[in-house]
């Protein structure tokens, strides 16, 4: 028996019962332990585990100890256990000095064929860890290898093969020698694209996959058309198969097998909102018309401040991806404490993705809205063309960590094309999201906007600036902010000016709380008097989606009453 072997059995006679088997480990840190824990048998046995089978793994516990460290380059530690039997349960002590640790001597890492200067292979993350002088890691050697065997296939680097691979440990001098010789071969392309569906014009179809023999094989390619046929709402079960088995002269054909998606949808949606009250939303879609790809969008939405219905009909172009046209109509009442409005629209549109990230939608109204605000009360009707674009860009869509949202909108008409009166009108908004450390986010918004008119009282409420609510200045009812006509009725105003800061924390599990400061207004001209509205929120993370609870205090106002304030849905 060695020295650093002791051996202690302790019979259970006269001894009293210990509660709960135990292994107890000393003189490693909490990865070296938890490895040691997984590899050594002893650490798995029951109190009530025969006494014969404790005994075996006790004997096995310094090799297998000894055989958990080596992975992370400890070959020559120091190790003691000892081991108790109770009348009722064993336990045992293992003290390790795990010594110095193997380190690399020399890194011999070459990559050969076409891969040589593809810029992919450049920044492979575990080849940092594979440096002369540093701590010898068989996963980090491990890990590498299989990096370069998957990158390589999802390059389409089909030929590629280790020439030499070998790791050798010295244990008696400390040292480490890596040897690895990769070579890659040609780079293979797409070949054929077979795609295999009969329910939809191939046209459409073939808008989703804008792969074309010859281009370079990628596996990421192919990732991103699966997520873009599956995200279509055409399509069911999508198959992407490369058929390497039949690669010719360098190129992969690809097989892509789809099958329908759901047709006919419908939603029922309940909420509640202290600027709209109680909501009923039915939804309907038709995502398949026709085999031409023509789909059918209605909403009808019920509460005690909107009614409304709205439908479109889209219409997919050659990319049905970045560009369809719809025609979309509207009949809505809306009946709130500044304003009752009665809509009638119908509009054509043109929506295409500009670049990678800006959405381009050109636009013509048709509208006939009859309203009633302070004194007021008029029909107006109005042709109005316009041209919006907006963008987002987040690290995932739902709670991001960073994200921003920009958009602009340019609209306007004159009497000469058939409107009631003539304006223009200019809006631009901006959301913007960053973490901060682990537990906290920064949430930014701002509103702006303007009009020029012939004849103000003549714009409908859904051409006027307003603020307050929601998605305004919290602490404020809603649209309950703007000039107001000489009996003190808000009526709206020619700009809008609104920005808000919150600030949230994680609290546990999936809530989260804020603080949040909101001010702004709608103005005329240059008699900008910015309210501002403060408070606190909860935020949970719920099944359906975000859901957000703010209570808001109204700073500079009269009323000092704090409002309850309720929204749903995503940040940007």
């Amino acid at each position: 028996m060695s020295p650093q072997h002791t051996f202690f059995l302790v019979l259970a006679v006269g001894l009293p019962s210990l509660a709960d088997a135990a292994l107890d480990i000393s003189g490693v840190g909490s990865e070296l332990e938890r490895n040691v824990r997984a590899f050594v048998a002893l650490d798995d046995e029951p109190c009530d585990a025969e006494e014969w089978l404790v005994r075996r793994r006790y004997r096995a516990l310094e090799k297998q100890t000894r055989e958990s460290l080596e992975p992370f380059g400890y070959y020559d530690p120091s190790i003691s256990t000892q081991l108790t039997l109770g009348a009722d349960c064993w336990q045992a002590t293992l003290e390790i000095e795990p010594g110095e640790p193997v380190r690399y001597r020399s890194v011999d890492i070459a990559i050969s064929g076409e891969a040589a200067t593809d810029p992919a292979f450049d920044d492979l993350p575990r080849r940092d860890a594979l440096q002369i002088g540093q701590v010898l890691r068989h996963a980090d050697y491990d890990a590498l290898k299989r990096q370069l065997q998957t990158l390589a296939a999802d390059r389409g680097y089909l030929e590629a093969e280790f020439i030499e691979s070998r790791l050798e440990v010295w244990p008696e001098t400390g040292a480490a020698d890596v040897t690895l010789h990769f070579t890659s071969g040609p780079r293979y392309s797409f070949g054929e694209i077979l795609i295999e569906q009969s329910f939809l014009d191939p046209k459409v179809a073939r808008g989703y996959i804008d792969l074309e023999p010859g281009t370079p094989y990628d596996s990421a390619e192919l990732a991103r058309i699966q997520r873009d046929l599956s995200s279509s709402a055409y399509f069911g079960a999508v198959d992407i198969a490369p058929d390497l088995q039949r690669a010719v002269d360098g190129r992969v054909p690809i097989r892509i097998a789809l099958q329908p998606g759901i047709r006919i949808e419908y939603t029922v949606g309940v909420g509640a909102s202290p600027d709209t009250g109680a909501r009923l939303r039915l939804g309907f879609r038709n995502n398949r018309l026709n085999d031409s790809g023509h789909r059918i969008i209605a909403d009808a939405n019920v509460s005690s401040v909107l009614q409304g219905v709205t439908a479109e009909y889209r219409i997919p172009r050659r990319d049905p991806r970045r560009e369809w046209f719809s025609i979309a109509s509207a009949v809505s009442k809306e009946a709130t404490d500044t304003f009752d409005t009665d809509v009638q629209r119908l509009g054509l549109r043109w929506t295409k993705v500009m670049g990678e990230t800006w959405l381009r939608t050109l636009s013509l109204d048709l509208s006939n809205e009859s309203f009633e605000i302070g004194d007021e009360i008029e029909t107006s009707r109005f042709v109005v063309p316009g041209i919006a674009f907006d963008q987002k860009v987040a690290d995932r869509d739902i709670f991001p960590t960073r994200g921003r949202r920009l958009g602009a909108e340019i609209r306007g008409t004159d009497e000469a094309i058939g409107s009631t009166t003539s304006y223009a009108q200019a809006t631009v908004w901006a959301r913007w999201i960053r973490s901060i450390g682990d537990k906290n986010r920064l949430l930014l918004r701002a509103n702006a906007g303007a009009i020029a008119s012939r004849d103000f009282n003549l714009l409908p409420p859904s051409v006027r600036f307003f603020a307050g609510g929601d998605e305004s200045v919290r602490g404020y009812d809603y649209d309950s902010l703007g000039p107001k006509d000489a009996d003190g009725n808000v009526i709206g105003g020619t700009n809008l000016l609104v920005a808000s800061v919150e600030f949230e924390r994680h609290l546990g599990g999936n809530f989260y709380g804020a603080v949040f400061v909101d001010s702004g207004n709608a103005f005329d001209n240059t008699d900008f008097d910015p309210e501002t509205g403060a408070g606190i929120g909860v935020k949970w993370r719920s099944p359906i989606g975000l859901v957000r609870l703010y209570l808001g205090y109204p700073v500079t106002a009269d009323d000092r009453k704090v409002r309850f304030h309720l929204r749903l849905g995503a940040d940007l």
